[in-house]
């Protein structure tokens, strides 16, 4: 799950921001949790980001498909915490 790092007492993923588009390629589910995102390829690799502005997500894990549904659901639980700590930031776009 996401490596935690302390910037001037903020927490930030050390995981690579990138835009929607960039984040699209593959299949893509969203709106079933907002906010969340899933993606997975046809070997049954799911990668999970969430949406933190109009036009950005935070990839915060990957996962393989015998253990995706454990990560989604972790993840479910933390999307508003996640977008709160990048609310503030401006889109690195």
């Amino acid at each position: 799950m996401g490596d935690l790092t302390r910037t001037k007492d903020v927490e930030k993923y050390e995981t690579p921001i990138m835009s929607m588009d960039e984040f699209k390629i593959g299949l893509l589910e969203k709106d079933r949790i907002p906010g969340l995102l899933i993606r997975s390829d046809e070997n049954g690799y799911y990668t999970i980001g969430i949406q933190i502005n109009d036009n950005e997500v935070i990839k915060v894990d990957s996962a393989l498909e015998d253990n995706a549904l454990y990560k989604i659901s972790y993840w479910s639980d933390r999307v508003e915490q996640i977008q709160n700590l990048y609310k503030n930031q401006a889109p690195e776009l």
